[in-house]
């Protein structure tokens, strides 16, 4: 059975239980000096990544994490190497961002890093990764949960096994993928917690 996610720190996490496995192996590999997290959520995955970053010599890095609700039970876990952001730095709609100072904001974030990852779990992940993958720099990575590569897939291999819900696919990102030159990174690492994973070239 699946469900919607567990507790981590007494934070809920909405997110199947092997993503601590993904993002140990992937933080240990990339090793970021920049995380950007859109969608806090109830800050369970954010305390997490903080965790795993400390627990690999990455103590230095700085995670910015964007969501519309105050994270009033986050903020007292975490210190000044955790950004916490409540704000919606997109349009409504999602065609883009909702204005140039939040743009240069988060390019100027992105671009700090050494990488940067970015990680699309907001409100509409796959208009989040189209605004966001232009941004990144060679070597960054950006990630989007709630993901399978195809309908058929996700009913077959995902659904009632690994995750319940489906909001960015293959058909979604092509545009993004080629334009940017994304590349699979620890893809079927990923897609046992139903993220996707590309690197920029």
């Amino acid at each position: 059975m699946i469900n919607g996610g567990f507790a981590y720190g007494y934070l809920h996490i909405a997110q199947n239980k092997n993503v601590e496995k993904v993002f140990a192996e992937l933080l240990c590999s990339l090793r970021p000096t920049r995380i950007l997290e859109i969608g806090t959520m109830h800050g369970g995955l954010t305390l997490m990544i903080r965790d795993i970053l400390d627990n690999v010599n990455c103590r230095d890095s700085i995670i910015r994490t964007y969501d519309i609700n105050e994270q009033e039970f986050l903020k007292p876990l975490v210190d000044e190497r955790v950004q916490i952001i409540t704000t919606n730095v997109f349009e409504e709609n999602y065609s883009n961002f909702k204005n140039s100072i939040y743009k240069r904001e988060i390019f100027e974030f992105i671009e700090e890093g050494q990488p940067t990852l970015v990680l699309c779990d907001g409100g509409c992940k796959k208009c989040e990764y189209k605004i966001l993958s232009p941004l990144l720099k060679s070597g960054d990575v950006i990630m989007a949960h709630d993901y399978a590569p195809n309908l058929e897939y996700f009913n077959s291999h995902v659904k009632d096994k690994i995750w319940n819900w489906l909001e960015i696919q293959d058909s979604d990102i092509e545009e993004s993928v080629k334009s940017c030159s994304l590349s699979p990174y620890f893809q079927e690492l990923a897609q046992q917690a139903a993220w996707v994973c590309k690197i920029k070239e």
